[in-house]
């Protein structure tokens, strides 16, 4: 995501903010003053505002490294109200506030940030903005409300102290582990990680009712509708065949998730199976949709943010990915657990794109694979909860 050409009076129009925050503050940078500065903070603000499902997902290991390096870092995140369902329950994070919108009142958002800021221990801290944030209104959101230290993604280098630019071939998750490296720790990779209370699994297992009657029969989640934001849809007589195959050669069941959008499309293509499965179409949040996912088998989904979500989850799964978009930047491409089906790269998609380079027996293969490789079993399925449970109320 390179940085986009900015006219040279916005330039001079940052520089000129900056330079007048060091003079109205008496701010100096740490950076050039001794770069190992900033291995001593330990209060952190992330600002996390962006509205892509998988974004969130994706920056979740950022706060995982944040705690692992520094274990007494004190860790505070201003979301939105989507990003606050993903990170909630996160034992990485010590507090995480549904603010105000800064895109819808900037007014608003300002005070809330500003007494969050207030709410924080004693001592330097730093302001955050991860992929997906670096949007110049956050930037000046974090600029007004403290003389906090600022790192992380933006179109306004000149007012942070440490600016970072994403390299998309290194992928969201490794750009967004960047940002502690840049405070000067070396961290190892994290895979995203969702967590969710006792009471969201309850309700899973209340949602998946069944098929507790058979603990060895194959779940296999199926997502067949996106957001409808991009062109990554494949068509639904193809993934007719896959479910009709998948219960034949292995005796799955299938289960289908989505919003309450999906619903018109998602019972169209159960009205033609002779196994219609359950469906779970808008009736969970997205933790609860984290516990479904932890206790099924297998995923079988378009690029879209439930795949993320079963990521998040270590839930083994098949994604079906669009040709026009580089797989590096959001999906595991070398992961054991996961199958990126894909065709040969084009440069942009057509009107009418719809994944059909990859095929029904791509699809099955690799599905059957994974479940060789990792069984339906009421053990895994049980692991996989517990990992992702929270222990606090």
């Amino acid at each position: 995501m390179p940085q986009p050409t900015r006219p040279q009076w916005q330039k001079s129009v940052l520089q000129t903010v900056a330079h007048a925050e060091r003079v109205l503050r008496g701010k100096t940078s740490l950076i050039s003053a001794d770069p190992s500065n900033l291995r001593q903070i330990r209060n952190f603000l992330v600002l996390q505002f962006e509205s892509p499902l998988g974004s969130v997902v994706h920056a979740t290991p950022l706060f995982e490294a944040l705690k692992r390096a520094m274990p007494n870092a004190h860790i505070t995140v201003a979301a939105s109200s989507m990003a606050a369902s993903v990170l909630s329950h996160s034992p990485y994070i010590d507090s995480c506030v549904t603010t105000p919108n800064p895109f819808v009142s900037f007014s608003k958002a300002f005070a809330a940030v500003r007494e969050l800021v207030r709410t924080m221990p004693p001592g330097p801290h730093c302001i955050v903005t991860t992929i997906g944030n670096q949007r110049t209104r956050l930037a000046m959101l974090s600029l007004l409300v403290d003389d906090a230290i600022r790192v992380g993604y933006t179109l306004a280098p000149e007012i942070y102290d440490c600016p970072l630019n994403f390299l998309p071939e290194r992928g969201q998750i490794q750009g967004n582990l960047d940002i502690v490296r840049s405070i000067g720790h070396d961290v190892a990779f994290f895979e995203p990680h969702i967590f969710f209370t006792q009471h969201d699994v309850e309700h899973a297992n209340q949602l998946l009712g069944s098929l507790s009657e058979s603990p060895g029969t194959p779940r296999v989640a199926y997502v067949t509708q996106n957001s409808g934001g991009q062109r990554n849809q494949w068509s639904a007589n193809r993934f007719l065949q896959v479910i009709g195959l998948l219960e034949k050669t292995c005796g799955a069941v299938p289960v289908f998730v989505g919003t309450h959008q999906d619903v018109e499309s998602i019972e169209s293509l159960r009205h033609q199976l002779a196994n219609p499965g359950i469906t779970l179409a808008g009736k969970t949040t997205i933790p609860q949709l984290a516990a479904v996912l932890a206790q099924c088998d297998l995923l079988v989904s378009l690029d879209t943010g439930t795949f993320h979500v079963a990521r998040a989850v270590g839930l083994p799964g098949v994604v079906i990915a669009p040709a026009w978009q580089s797989p590096l930047e959001w999906l595991p491409v070398d992961h054991s657990h996961y199958r990126v089906l894909r065709g040969p790269s084009i440069a942009t998609a057509p009107a009418d794109y719809c994944m059909q380079e990859v095929s029904v027996e791509q699809v099955v293969n690799a599905s059957v694979d994974l479940l060789a490789s990792f069984p339906a079993t009421s053990a895994e399925r049980a692991l996989r909860v517990q990992r992702s449970l929270c222990r606090t109320l």
